[in-house]
């Protein structure tokens, strides 16, 4: 691309909503292809020197109206009886003996349960589940253990529980706080003093505690985003997590995006919402977590954002795993099947769960990392780079900086560039711009192979 091309896609691409790239870095699953791989195959590219983090896929929500909040794209089923439930803990437990059989006995530095809604799950499961954790893995005091959940499962025995097991953070997804924006979603039950009640016991029993906003929500206004972000403070959250809403798929908010406030607006609450947090002392690490500047780094995410340096191991119906391998010998992403029913027939079946991967190519790699450190912490550095990649960063992607400092959207900031202003809220536009070029090529392969 040169720079009329980058300015171009991004003008064409300013009137929608950015939202986010979390879920997937590079490339997008629809270039992933159908996997036949075992996995003694799947975890060579895994390296004993790296950093491991392991994810654990609890799909099950309670059902809403509309289904799915409205917006989630995460693979997730609404649960119908707890004995599905069980019987998956069984299957997900049979899945991780067969990596540890594998991997040894590795030392683990962050472990994320993900969702779906863990926190549906009750004492006999999440005992189970980490007793076979600390017998698979080695999961020093020093490792981070998250927990996500809703605010109205966070009950009493849970969080006693959850603190007994070693968990050190909670991630509660809020959403929005206002009852009559929250019925968008369905989530007519959840209570502020539930957020609240999950905070104090996180500060009564050291624990981290996160809750997840979303901007750009129906009827929405800057100053409920601010309201929010008030009341999470007062009540002691130590982290908050502000995401541009989402709209994609089939889900019911990208059918009636036509109602949702302008672009702009969002945007302008967004970044209004930014200043607001780092007046009240959180720092940003990304350009959605905040955190309060006495606390370390979500390892987590910093391990996520570090693909070069941490190897992500994820398990359970849905799961991604994520393992860079090297320059010369790149490795490939993959996920696991979706379904209850299909995943728990290959855990009986002793077969590999994947249904999806990606073979990654030296420039996937490098792309992987320049998307991410443009996203938060470690942030890019041309020094590193240059020492990872033998090439310079300005250079290697000069149309794009260029493009984005006329627009006043980055600046070089001591030896890496930064997204600042409008370029923070568009931080996914301006991911899929730089990966564009290689997009173009991974859609003419695809576009080849559905032909044959």
């Amino acid at each position: 691309m040169n720079a009329a091309n980058v300015k171009d896609y991004l003008e064409r691409n300013l009137p929608q909503e950015p939202g986010t790239k979390i879920q997937y870095g590079h490339p997008s699953p629809r270039f992933w292809e159908a996997a036949q791989a075992e996995l003694p195959e799947l975890l060579e590219p895994l390296h004993n020197e790296r950093e491991l983090t392991l994810y654990l896929h609890i799909p099950f929500c309670p059902p809403t109206k509309p289904n799915a909040c409205g917006f989630c794209l995460f693979a997730r089923e609404d649960v119908t009886s707890y004995k599905i439930v069980e019987v998956y803990v069984q299957d997900l437990l049979q899945e991780l003996k067969r990596h540890a059989e594998l991997l040894g006995r590795r030392k683990l530095r962050a472990v994320y349960f993900g969702g779906g809604t863990p926190n549906l799950l009750k004492a006999p499961e999440i005992r189970r589940l980490f007793s076979k954790l600390h017998e698979y893995f080695a999961i020093p005091s020093s490792a981070e253990v998250t927990f996500e959940g809703i605010p109205s499962l966070f009950t009493e025995d849970r969080l006693e529980v959850l603190a007994e097991v070693g968990v050190n953070r909670l991630s509660m997804g809020v959403q929005v706080l206002e009852p009559h924006l929250l019925r968008y979603s369905g989530r007519i039950w959840q209570r502020p003093e539930q957020i609240k009640r999950t905070a104090e016991f996180c500060s009564d029993h050291g624990m981290r505690c996160n809750a997840d906003l979303i901007t750009g929500w129906f009827e929405q206004t800057p100053q409920d985003v601010l309201n929010d972000i008030d009341f999470l403070t007062d009540w002691g959250v130590t982290e908050i997590v502000n995401h541009p809403l989402t709209l994609a798929g089939n889900s019911e908010f990208a059918a009636r995006m036509d109602e949702l406030p302008d672009v702009q607006v969002t945007c302008n609450s967004f970044l209004t919402a930014r200043e607001h947090l780092l007046k009240l002392g959180y720092r940003a690490d990304s350009y959605t977590d905040y955190c309060r500047s006495n606390l370390p780094v979500v390892q987590y995410l910093e391990l996520y954002r570090d693909v070069l340096k941490n190897d992500r191991i994820g398990v359970g119906y849905g799961a991604n795993s994520l393992l860079a391998g090297t320059l010369t010998k790149p490795g490939h992403t993959f996920m696991n099947i979706l379904g209850i029913s299909p995943y728990h027939q290959r855990v009986t079946a002793g077969t590999s769960c994947v249904d999806t991967i990606f073979q990654f190519a030296r420039e996937d790699i490098q792309l992987l990392y320049v998307l991410k450190g443009l996203e938060g912490y470690p942030y890019l550095n041309a020094t590193d780079y240059e020492e990872a990649f033998g090439s310079d960063l300005h250079q290697d992607f000069e149309c794009w900086w260029e493009e984005l400092e006329r627009r006043g959207w980055l600046v070089w900031e001591g030896d890496g560039p930064r997204l600042v202003d409008e370029g923070i809220f568009y931080t996914a536009t301006v991911q899929r711009c730089l990966a564009e070029p290689r997009n173009k090529v991974l859609r003419a392969q695809h576009q080849t192979k559905a032909a044959m």
